[in-house]
């Protein structure tokens, strides 16, 4: 009898370590879904915040090249910067990424899109200015 008590004494110990142990889990996977939820929630407002910098009309550099006869620099970085302050309009000038070709008019190219849309190319000769909008 005593090797019953002892074995019902385990199997109750086991039992109540495999309870708790489930309650943790169930919390854990909540807190996951949970969590899941909040950044879907965060990717769909983001989506949606009417061009504010993010969105469906946010406006997404993808590509900005600077430059004439094969002499380019990524113009990309410095395009983005300026539209992230607000500024979507884009001087084609050496202060992009330097000068890649000296005494040659160079050309600004940058490619474009807002949200979901298809992408953009838009074009400018040193010196001129380009605005880039998610307006239609």
């Amino acid at each position: 009898m005593r090797f019953t008590n002892q074995s019902i004494m385990r199997i109750a110990a086991v039992l109540a370590l495999t309870a708790a142990s489930t309650s943790a889990f169930a919390q854990s996977a909540e807190y996951r879904r949970g969590y899941e939820d909040g950044f879907a929630a965060g990717q769909r407002a983001a989506r949606d915040d009417g061009g504010r910098g993010y969105g469906r009309n946010r406006l997404h550099i993808e590509e900005a090249t600077y430059g004439a006869r094969g002499a380019m620099c990524d113009a990309r970085q410095a395009v983005r910067q300026e539209v992230e302050r607000g500024g979507a309009i884009i001087t084609a000038n050496n202060q992009l990424c330097g000068d890649p070709i000296r005494n040659v008019e160079k050309r600004l190219s940058i490619v474009y899109r807002c949200g979901d849309d298809e992408p953009v190319r838009v074009v400018a000769r040193e010196n001129e200015t380009l605005r880039l909008s998610c307006r239609r």
